[in-house]
């Protein structure tokens, strides 16, 4: 164990700041190696870090996918308008019952 007793507050200080700047730098590193040997291992069976990990895209296109909904309420007043009954109602929803209308009423059928 490292002695910081004969260090000065504003030494220890600095130490922090070091230390900090120093931990990042090899997590980094670390990181970075941890890819390599990865890419190797996966190499070696005949296959990419993507094939194994899938990318990026094929995750983005797959959530999309998996939260697109369907439309379960219209506005009458502009059948453009949709909802899906997820997430805060639209204005359009919002003004609809406030006149006395029901959520019902706009359910697409």
């Amino acid at each position: 164990m490292i002695d910081l007793s004969p260090l000065s507050y504003s030494d220890l200080v600095e130490l922090r700041k070091n230390l900090e700047v120093e931990i990042v730098r090899r997590k980094e590193s670390e990181k970075q190696n941890l890819i390599a040997e990865l890419q190797n291992l996966v190499a070696s069976k005949g296959f990419s870090l993507s094939d194994v990990l899938g990318t990026s895209s094929d995750k983005k296109a797959a959530k999309k996918a998996a939260s697109t909904a369907k439309a379960q309420f219209r506005n009458p007043a502009d059948a453009e308008q949709t909802w899906t009954g997820r997430g805060r109602k639209p204005q359009w929803a919002i003004e609809f019952l406030a006149q006395g209308g029901s959520l019902e009423a706009l359910r697409i059928a």
